[in-house]
């Protein structure tokens, strides 16, 4: 790796981590963890879900998913329900007052970095939309690559 590729890649991981600090924190004052968070996203995404298949996407122990899923319910964002292939087995599925909670720290996290951007020269702002395509598929790279998914569960 160059100096150059690697200080980019830095600057970059600096930059993306403090961000998310930053949006994160509507998420945290509502009792939000990262992990619940992502899985009421994964569940709002894909649909009703085992709880067993959502433990594997979120590359979490079944034991973990457990107390995630209770806590989860005890938040009331998602809801069990009987798997119509499986009866002895059971769906969960996001509730109203989850997608309604999602929505709503979308929302404001999404206002507050607006404002942020609107405050931007227009140069930059235009900086910032030619590089978000490549963000993007750097994200969707990173996250899709089977190799970088074994790579992060070892670390």
């Amino acid at each position: 790796m160059t100096d150059d590729v690697a200080r980019l890649a830095g600057g970059l991981r600096t930059t993306v981590v403090r961000l998310n600090h930053f949006l994160r924190e509507p998420v945290a004052r509502r009792g939000v963890t990262p992990t619940r968070l992502t899985a009421m996203a994964t569940l709002e995404k894909c649909g009703p879900m085992r709880s067993g298949d959502l433990a594997d996407r979120l590359s979490i122990t079944a034991a973990s998913m457990s107390r995630l899923v209770e806590a989860l319910e005890e938040g009331g964002w998602v809801e069990r329900e009987p798997d119509p292939e499986d009866r002895r087995a059971q769906l969960l599925s996001l509730s109203d007052d989850g997608r309604e909670t999602l929505a709503r720290m979308r929302s404001e996290g999404t206002g507050e970095l607006a404002e942020a951007i609107r405050a931007l020269p227009a140069s930059e702002r235009d900086l910032l939309a030619a590089a978000l395509p490549v963000l993007v598929r750097l994200s969707d790279d990173l996250v899709a690559s089977p190799s970088t998914s074994a790579q992060r569960r070892r670390l």
